[in-house]
């Protein structure tokens, strides 16, 4: 593997490799078979066992070391265009589809057992994508033996390499355009990447920007390498803890606590309340200006301008609003896990074409969508979710197909 091939499908049917016996095999279009050792030696704690990149119909194939096979769609810098609808789905129901697959008598519920069934028909028969996110890999992190297992293999498999951008990086690229825009500058080609995507990686804030890379062999080789160190992260069955935000909490409590305290008019409270939350989260600001290559100065002399840009953001439009909501309620008490669940489902709300949310904050985005004038796109079931996915008529490519097939 010294040599660098030239990647082509007309010249290779399959690259495979295996991580049990540390080995390539290379299948190319004449019959040929070359295999040697692998480079460096796989991690021990992978539950991969196998990844075979199929040429002709761009896929990633893994089996895991307990012999269940998953196919992922494949990258590729040049076709981005997901071609179909994008759900996405908060943990608790990820859950629910998991159990549909593997014990459909843990969902109680029927209406959503049978909600969990269509949503899988979508998602298998190339109807709907349903894209991981970072926040999905750590809420299995405390899980562990079989429920963990089950529950990411049926994620992996649903999912199919489809991936929701980290948010802080959609934020990022959100003010970045917006201060392009606003300063007459060009917009960098980084703001305008797509959130639902392949890309290796682009789930994690500080991964691999897979598209910079120019060297065909490098971009082969993470591309061929993702789907395992996605399915290995989420089927590891060693439970591990998650990360403290105690601090996080405690801040914005004291905030919600300030305004309880305060009495003042409506139009003042929700300008004080954007105001913390974008001096708590005046560094993104800063980071996008200086790799756009303009100066922030006019909106931090300007709040009023900075809140008016804020609309035009489809992500922090909504986590701001969000904000404005929790600060503004001398009843809220903020939790550990409204960190994730506002930062996610309001990136999710702000790019996918649907979202099954958890119950206070999807209740929360419909509120801030309908006062926008907005149908909301969020659901806090599944059942109201496929209700709106039957009524945009969203098919599987079999359903499709049969309905031309009549006409």
């Amino acid at each position: 593997m010294a040599d660098v091939p030239v990647l082509s499908a007309d010249r290779f049917q399959h690259w495979a490799v295996d991580f049990v016996r540390n080995e390539y095999v290379v299948v190319t279009t004449d019959g040929q078979r070359l295999a040697g050792t692998l480079p460096t030696t796989a991690w021990p704690e992978n539950q991969v066992a196998q990844s075979v990149f199929d040429w002709e119909h761009w896929w990633v194939i893994s089996t895991t070391r307990r012999g269940d096979t998953l196919v992922s769609e494949a990258y590729s810098p040049i076709s981005t265009d997901k071609g179909r609808p994008a759900v996405y789905l908060d943990q608790n129901h990820w859950s629910k589809l998991a159990w549909a697959m593997v014990d459909p008598r843990k969902v109680a519920n029927k209406d959503e057992l049978t909600a969990a069934m269509r949503i899988i028909e979508l998602a298998t028969d190339a109807g709907i994508v349903l894209p991981l996110s970072s926040a999905h890999l750590t809420e299995t992190y405390p899980l562990h033996g079989d429920r963990r297992y089950n529950l990411g293999l049926a994620m992996a498999k649903l999912a199919g390499g489809w991936e929701l951008r980290s948010p802080m990086t959609v934020w990022d690229n959100e003010v970045a355009m917006m201060l392009a825009t606003h300063e007459d500058a060009p917009l960098p080609a980084f703001s305008q990447l797509p959130v639902v995507t392949t890309e290796p990686q682009a789930f994690l804030a500080n991964g691999v920007r897979a598209y910079e890379i120019d060297n065909d062999w490098d971009l082969f080789q993470l591309v061929l390498s993702e789907p395992s160190t996605t399915l290995s992260c989420l089927i590891d069955t060693t439970a591990e803890a998650k990360g403290d935000v105690s601090a996080w909490v405690q801040r914005n409590q004291e905030i919600t606590d300030y305004f309880a305290g305060q009495r003042l008019p409506d139009t003042d409270r929700r300008k004080q309340a954007a105001g913390f939350f974008w001096t708590d989260n005046i560094q993104v600001l800063a980071k996008a200006a200086a790799r756009v290559g303009v100066a922030p100065t006019s909106f931090a002399r300007d709040s009023k301008e900075l809140l008016q840009q804020t609309e035009t953001m489809p992500f922090v439009s909504n986590l701001s609003a969000l904000f404005r909501l929790r600060y503004l309620d001398r009843q809220n008490r903020w939790k550990g896990n409204d960190l994730i669940d506002m930062m996610y489902l309001s990136c999710a709300a702000g790019y996918c074409d649907y979202v099954a949310a958890e119950r206070h904050t999807g209740t929360q985005l419909r509120q801030i969508m309908k006062s926008k004038g907005v149908t909301p796109n969020v659901f806090i079931t599944l059942a109201d979710l496929v209700e709106a996915l039957d009524r945009d008529g969203v098919k599987t490519v079999t359903e499709g197909a049969s309905d031309s097939n009549r006409q």
